[in-house]
């Protein structure tokens, strides 16, 4: 049976006893008339100077650092999702509340000790590498990254050549946004065996307004502003050219490759020479031996090794805090070293190690493994690493917001409670429980199916909903289900607008999910009774975004219903012929281990549109038949499925910890009935209508 562990918190940190912090407030919501917008960005004034650089820094004690530049931030409810622009020297970036000053210790060395500080880490991201120059594939051999001593093409680069010149980072006079757009072709991207990033995507770089324009309308997937190119030619300036031949897209500047490339035309200028406020222009070729390969340009070391590499060593450039209660001044730095890891998983339950699972570790627990009691959450460095700050920022007095006009939400705030908890019988028609553990409170319904027995945990910590469990001898489908009391109604005329935040690491074996069903709960035993969407990332790198119909049949990791296909656009007079990629980012790009990543859904009972991290990502036309009417149940839920045999081979944090245990973290949970359709370009987004089986 699950146990339900009580934190609480106080103004100063999050500490380790007790009831913990939540309220909700919703995730983005696009503003259509029924609600606000959510995710209230910080503006430009709340990313404040280090005590040595620029801006209005806080009074502390904290020892002067070089300014950590781009810092953004977004608050939904009592939580803020902060990215970073990437630091060069930086393997790992760090948010915490602003301490007193009593509470900072610097030693004779420079390193900072906070006392009993929570430090919430970005980690490293998931995704498997790619083969770099001459290296043998890891993985297959349909896309590889070539920079240094190899031919592309017909011209041997070296490392030097891979630097084009210099840009500027923010936008600023006498510059020109110079815009990244991916390809819309089905030649234009690789399908094969993991190899499949933002970065593969072939691209096309432009600085004019119109030309972007014409290029999103013809489908072009619009990966934002690269970069900042000088406006006008002079005498430190040089111009980047662009060519395209039967293999790939190419940018060079003024050399010997240019000699051998075909029509050079000139696309945007760079800086001859680095300075103030610049980086490198940096470029990585991508060989798609499959499709058509193509230069990916980046500015900045950091952003260059990613994009050459790949894989799982490299930091993430996003990080959450969660549980605000009230003005609060956090501090964001760049690292070298990163966080520690803990001696086992973060967790509202005590457990011991075993054979086959990390220990589970209470805050408490996890305080007391550093010398300062400091807590750090999602530390992927050894345990033994002392983080040291090399960048620093000052987001001054984040506040939370208050709820949307939700019919209902939950942000697991301060002042919320998830209710008593009484056992229920498991709802199996068959009266088969094994294994099955449901409890239902005045707030939530909630079933553990094919768990470990003691490996189970749900309570609130951090401002979040943490979830935990293990599925059951490594070997079976196991899932979690969280459904509250209040139903939410789906019609023909209008729209049901849903959405969650969630940790989203996912492979094929382990995912979040949202299920919409005409079933009462336990859902998951009811299914076959009617109609319901599932509605979740899914599969091994590249992961996916899908949405299922499930007519008068169950729903299981290895049982799943027909899927609609949101990466592709097809001939509607010949369903195998592929006119074109979708627009939408790599859903993949989107997840981490702690990072929030936002699931929405608008539905009808003919069409439903599906929203990542607030964007647009695919329309569906939903099939005349499965499609659950009236009166629906709203379910949050987790899949772990034959944890021995994930595909965890590229992930070294997650093998070593989460090989056959998950943590999910939920948050900003909501639903509202009878909304208008989100503002969607159809022209951009058309809907699907075919559903496929796996």
């Amino acid at each position: 049976m699950w146990t339900l562990v009580q934190c609480k918190n106080t103004t100063e940190r999050v500490t380790a006893v007790g009831w913990m912090a939540f309220t909700l407030l919703l995730s983005g919501c696009i503003d259509n008339g029924n609600d606000v917008g959510y995710r209230r960005p910080l503006s430009a004034g709340g990313v404040a100077g280090a005590p040595n650089g620029s801006g209005a820094a806080p009074d502390t004690t904290l020892p002067p650092l070089p300014r950590l530049p781009g810092v953004t931030a977004n608050v939904t409810g009592d939580s803020v999702s902060i990215s970073v622009q990437p630091l060069d020297q930086a393997v790992d970036y760090r948010v915490y509340a602003l301490p007193a000053n009593q509470d900072i210790t610097v030693g004779a060395d420079g390193q900072v000790q906070v006392k009993n500080a929570l430090y919430r880490c970005a980690g490293n991201r998931q995704t498997p590498p790619v083969a770099l120059d001459g290296a043998a594939p890891l993985t297959s051999g349909y896309m590889k990254t070539l920079v240094d001593g190899v031919d592309v093409n017909g011209f041997t680069r070296s490392l030097d050549d891979a630097t084009l010149g210099h840009v500027y980072l923010d936008a600023g006079k006498d510059r020109v946004p110079v815009y990244a757009l991916g390809d819309a072709a089905p030649t234009a991207e690789n399908e094969n065996y993991f190899m499949r990033w933002s970065a593969s995507r072939v691209k096309q770089y432009v600085t004019s307004p119109s030309e972007r324009d014409a290029l999103l309308a013809r489908g072009f997937r619009d990966d934002g502003i690269a970069f900042y190119a000088p406006a006008a030619e002079s005498a430190s300036t040089r111009w980047v050219y662009s060519s395209t031949d039967a293999q790939a897209r190419y940018y060079f500047s003024d050399g010997a490759e240019a000699a051998i490339r075909q029509k050079p035309s000139p696309a945007f200028l760079a800086l001859t020479g680095a300075e103030p406020d610049t980086a490198p222009l940096m470029r990585v070729f991508y060989l798609n031996l499959s499709a058509t390969s193509h230069d990916e340009l980046v500015a900045g070391q950091a952003r260059f090794e990613r994009a050459r590499r790949q894989g799982d060593s490299l930091p993430l450039y996003e990080l959450p805090w969660s549980g605000l209660t009230g003005p609060t001044t956090l501090v964001v730095e760049a690292l070298n070293p990163g966080c520690p890891s803990l001696p086992g998983l973060l967790s509202p339950l005590s457990l011991p190690a075993n054979a086959t699972h990390p220990a589970w570790l209470t805050p408490d627990e996890a305080r007391a493994t550093s010398p300062e009691g400091a807590l750090y959450v999602n530390g992927q460095f050894a345990e033994d690493s002392r983080p040291r700050a090399i960048a620093r920022a000052f987001l001054n007095d984040v506040a939370p917001e208050p709820a949307p006009p939700l019919d209902w939400s939950w942000g697991f705030r301060a002042d919320d409670s998830i209710g008593t908890f009484t056992s229920e019988p498991c709802g199996d028609p068959s009266g088969n429980c094994f294994q099955d553990f449901r409890q239902s409170s005045e707030r939530f319904d909630t079933s553990f199916v094919y768990v470990d027995t003691q490996r189970q945990a749900l309570a609130p910590l951090l401002g979040e909903l943490w979830v935990m469990y293990a599925d059951l001898d490594s070997g079976v489908n196991g899932k979690f289900r969280m459904t509250p009391p209040e139903k939410a109604q789906l019609s023909a005329d209008a729209f049901l607008h849903v959405t969650m935040e969630v940790n989203a690491f996912t492979t094929a074996r382990r995912y979040p999910q949202l299920l919409i069903s005409d079933q009462d709960v336990p859902v998951q035993h009811q299914l076959a009774n009617g109609n319901s969407l599932v509605i979740q990332p899914y599969g091994d790198w590249p992961n996916l975004f899908e949405l299922q119909v499930c007519e008068h049949r169950t729903w299981d990791v290895n049982d799943q219903c027909p899927f609609a296909d949101l990466n592709h656009y097809f001939d509607p007079d010949d369903p195998k012929k592929e006119l074109s990629l979708a627009p939408h980012a790599e859903a993949g790009e989107h997840v981490g281990l702690d990072r929030a990543t936002r699931f929405e859904v608008y539905v009808s009972s003919a069409r439903a549109y599906l929203l990542l991290d607030g964007e647009p990502y695919g329309c569906v036309d939903l099939p005349a038949t499965g499609v659950p009417l009236g009166p629906v149940t709203i379910t949050f839920g987790d899949v772990l499925f034959h944890s021995n045999n994930d595909q965890l081979q590229f992930y070294d944090y997650p093998r070593a910890y989460l090989y056959h245990d998950t943590q999910r973290h939920f948050d900003n949970l909501g639903f509202k009935s009878g909304v208008a359709a989100p503002p969607w370009d159809a022209a951009r987004l058309p809907c699907v209508s075919g559903f496929f089986t796996r």
